[in-house]
């Protein structure tokens, strides 16, 4: 009897082994079109794991993958442990995933990335699928009108002057001016403004309500930031918990966001929900503010409405202000464009008399350069999916639940659709469309059904910026082109040095 028990236990072990073995073995075949890309070399066991969360903690993360993909061309494949992610540079590939295949269901968020931004942000429309991504873009879309932005045109330009009223002293001083940074406190005052309803002269909206501070804000979303690229790359979500001088500066990190918005975000609910009667008092921006706007849907509770603040304050600042330091040093390193922009400010001002609202129908060359900024440094580089079903792309087989990232660094590269793609060439998108040459397609605020809900702000602010730093400064880079290459990364990528620019005042005296 002994032995025949023995003899039941190795079949059933035997059979076990022989399942697995299966399973994998079919599980392989499956992936083996992907595995049939060109592919950076890993580890037997964790891949290309190690390296990208190596470059994560660096601040080269994109900066990694794009390297390989000049390496190894326009579709490859990295291995994370056992899960393989295929990775696309093909312009017109990435416009039909983006259109097509997200509004048909057959790639949707990937879970690893979404996870991570769950974990760290909360649950809030840039983690959310399906009808619950649905009702928050529907809430989020009517505040991010681009008329809600031209009428406000006044406050932005009063925000831009102000930096470059900071900027003057340092010109005449020659000192040179670290313009990330910046840029930063601008486009952090002016989201604060219509999100939260802070003005730029800091005048308390409501009794309690804590003191805003951008430079702290900011920091503290970007070591959140940090945290879900990390978490991304492969590192446990338990690491920022363990007692460690990392773990504290996370949990510092949130409860300083936590401290700072949660009041806000209770008593835009209290203002949304109570009669007119019964309505706190408060100022009339905070009452018109974004906020109170998404505070009015009845399924916002107060947990949503803080993870959704977080999500758009982060996402309307440091993208923006990013975009305008990589367009500076641009500006700085071609002579021909720095002019040719230069020329056209100031003719719309001179056809103007200042700049103004209606200058902006004469400044297309200004918003070209920031295109040509976003083509050649996206701040956003990819965005991670996943395939729902099984598909085929460009010939390749891709089973479910295989990871696919369009790759908009590398995608603007492309020499068919970017002809001398290293030349820095606003002309790019204010030409018309041939036979020969196709009009170029813009990732830098994705497309499809998920297109950035803040690009109207973000194109406005960044041509009123340029347009007036254009007006008044010449300038050059300290660092050279160095500026734009070194670059580091929290979730977005920006300059390492923070892009330190010296500024000389035109001669000419200017209204």
């Amino acid at each position: 009897m002994f032995e025949h028990s023995w003899t039941i236990l190795a079949f059933l072990v035997g059979t076990g082994i022989s399942l697995i073995l299966w399973r994998w073995q079919k599980h392989q075949l499956a992936l083996s079109s992907i595995y049939g890309l060109p592919s950076p070399k890993g580890k037997w066991l964790t891949g290309n794991a190690m390296e990208l969360l190596a470059a994560a903690k660096q601040g080269t993360y994109s900066l990694t993958i794009f390297r390989w993909m000049q390496q190894y061309g326009s579709m490859i494949s990295v291995r994370i442990f056992t899960r393989p992610m295929v990775i696309v540079a093909k312009p017109q590939l990435i416009e039909s995933i983006l259109t097509e295949g997200q509004t048909q269901g057959i790639f949707t968020r990937s879970p690893s990335f979404y996870h991570a931004y769950k974990d760290v942000f909360g649950v809030h429309i840039g983690n959310q699928v399906g009808q619950a991504w649905k009702w928050r873009r529907q809430t989020a879309a009517p505040a991010f009108r681009a008329s809600r932005f031209t009428q406000k045109f006044d406050l932005i330009h009063e925000g831009c002057q102000q930096v470059i009223t900071q900027l003057q002293s340092s010109a005449q001083t020659g000192k040179e001016v670290q313009v990330d940074p910046l840029f930063v406190d601008l486009t952090m005052n002016i989201i604060a403004y219509f999100f939260l309803g802070v003005t730029f002269d800091k005048t308390s909206n409501f009794a309690g309500e804590p003191p805003f501070d951008a430079q702290r804000l900011y920091a503290a979303l970007a070591l959140l930031e940090k945290h879900v690229l990390l978490q991304t790359a492969g590192r446990s979500r338990w690491f920022k918990f363990l007692p460690t001088s990392e773990g504290r500066e996370y949990r510092q990190a949130q409860d300083y966001l936590q401290q700072n918005l949660k009041p806000r975000v209770a008593m835009a609910l209290q203002v949304a929900r109570a009669s007119e009667a019964e309505s706190p008092s408060v100022s009339s921006s905070f009452r018109d503010s974004m906020l109170v706007q998404f505070a009015k849907n009845p399924q916002h509770d107060q947990d949503s409405l803080m993870a959704e603040t977080r999500a758009f304050i982060f996402a309307g600042h440091d993208t923006t202000a990013h975009t305008m330091s990589f367009a500076v040093g641009e500006l700085g390193l071609n002579p021909g464009v720095f002019q040719a922009a230069q020329q056209a400010v100031d003719e719309a001002w001179e056809k103007e008399g200042e700049l103004n609202l209606s200058t902006l129908k004469h400044l297309d060359y200004i918003e070209a350069v920031v295109k040509e900024a976003l083509r050649l440094h996206p701040v956003a580089p990819g965005i991670a999916l996943v395939t729902t079903q099984e598909t085929e792309l460009d010939g390749v087989k891709m089973p479910k639940n295989v990871g696919v990232e369009p790759f908009f660094w590398a995608a603007g590269q492309d020499t068919e659709m970017f002809p001398k793609p290293e030349e820095f060439r606003p002309e790019r998108w204010l030409q018309k469309e041939t036979d020969q040459q196709p009009l170029p397609l813009m990732f830098g605020f994705s497309r499809g059904s998920h297109f950035c809900v803040g690009a109207p702000l973000a194109l406005l602010e960044a041509t009123v910026m340029l347009s007036l730093l254009l007006r008044h400064f010449n300038w050059e880079l300290v660092n050279g082109r160095d500026s734009l290459d070194d670059v580091n990364q929290y979730l977005t990528v920006f300059p390492r040095d923070r892009m330190p620019i010296r500024f000389v005042s035109r001669t000419e005296s200017r209204a």
